[in-house]
């Protein structure tokens, strides 16, 4: 994908900024709309100059900063979103960022007749596995009411493809980590959550018995596979997912952090009751993916941590201030 004018909603989230970089390298001239209560500046620092990017603060839930974005666009990569955790506190604010967002987004594309609407949903839409491992046709099974919201979000695209003809396709990333990644109060993720705890020697915390499984995609990986996605015409009016295949525990990831930390699992690693709405398994079924792009994450799961490590050791805060910007239990 070169030579586009694409608009990326909340580009400059987790995600959304890996995005944004990987198009910028292609010629393309970006257009970010993000109102930056998850997408932060800093995350665009290595962009923030580059004369083909434009930022336009502004709201997915208001219609008229929407079509301000929007204005001569080709492609839409829709990526704005708030979290799970949040919505078990919130369920209304997540559902009008993600459903009502999503209708003034597509709205909008059909006005200026874009020509593909990629639609970046998520594998929490499917629930616990049914079985192993989840292709793209598993059943949508939401267990949280972000879940909810984002099956909502695939149902309206998939409308707007077979009603008004809107090229659209949808990408389900499973459990993504890596750089820019959340630490910080209800946005907080895993894993970089487990590496500010082990670096202040607090207890990496597990809640349930640590058993769960997660398909865990480092963003990077993720990113690319999203624009191999939205290159290939044979990926048009389908959901993907993009994953590694390989199934990792809760507790494997805290031994993980444990080791690169020298502290001692036993000592260092805390069970405490679940949180509510988990996902007892995940493991994605890629061939799909494999066989359209030709393209596989190869990250594993050692090297995205030792890089996320290495990312969070560089951000501008003492480890005190770091921990200070963690909430352990971020969903109530």
């Amino acid at each position: 994908m070169k030579n586009k004018n694409i608009v990326v909603t909340g580009g400059a989230g987790f995600l959304g900024s890996h995005v944004v970089g990987l198009l910028l390298q292609s010629e393309n001239k970006v257009t970010i709309i993000d109102d930056f209560s998850n997408g932060k500046e800093f995350h665009l620092k290595e962009v923030e100059n580059n004369p083909n990017l434009k930022i336009v603060k502004g709201d997915i839930t208001q219609f008229d900063d929407v079509k301000r974005a929007f204005e001569n666009c080709q492609v839409v990569i829709h990526l704005a979103v708030l979290g799970l955790r949040q919505s078990i506190k919130d369920p209304d604010r997540v559902n009008e960022v993600i459903v009502n967002g999503t209708l003034n987004c597509l709205n909008v594309a059909r006005d200026n007749n874009i020509e593909l609407f990629v639609n970046c949903s998520s594998s929490e839409v499917f629930g616990s596995a049914q079985y192993i491992p989840m292709n793209e046709d598993h059943p949508l099974l939401p267990e949280t009411p972000y879940a909810a919201s984002k099956v909502a979000q695939d149902m309206y695209v998939f409308s707007y493809g077979r009603t008004y003809g809107l090229p659209w396709t949808t990408v389900r990333p499973f459990n993504m980590y890596g750089p820019n990644s959340h630490w910080q109060g209800y946005r907080g993720e895993l894993i970089p959550k487990m590496i500010v705890r082990a670096i202040n020697k607090k207890p990496l915390v597990i809640f349930g018995e640590g058993n769960q499984t997660r398909d865990f995609i480092y963003v990077q990986d993720a990113a690319k596979g999203i624009l191999d996605v939205a290159s290939n015409d044979k990926c048009r009016s389908t959901s993907i997912n993009i994953c590694t295949a390989k199934e990792t525990s809760i507790r494997k990831i805290a031994e993980i952090i444990c080791e690169e930390f020298s502290l001692d699992p036993k000592e260092y690693i805390q069970k405490q009751p679940a949180r509510p709405g988990d996902v007892m398994r995940h493991l994605g079924d890629n061939s799909n993916f494999k066989n359209l792009t030709g393209y596989l994450p190869n990250t594993t799961i050692e090297e995205g941590i030792k890089k996320t490590i290495s990312w969070i050791k560089g951000l501008p805060f003492t480890p005190e201030e770091l921990l200070n910007q963690e909430v352990l239990r971020n969903w109530e």
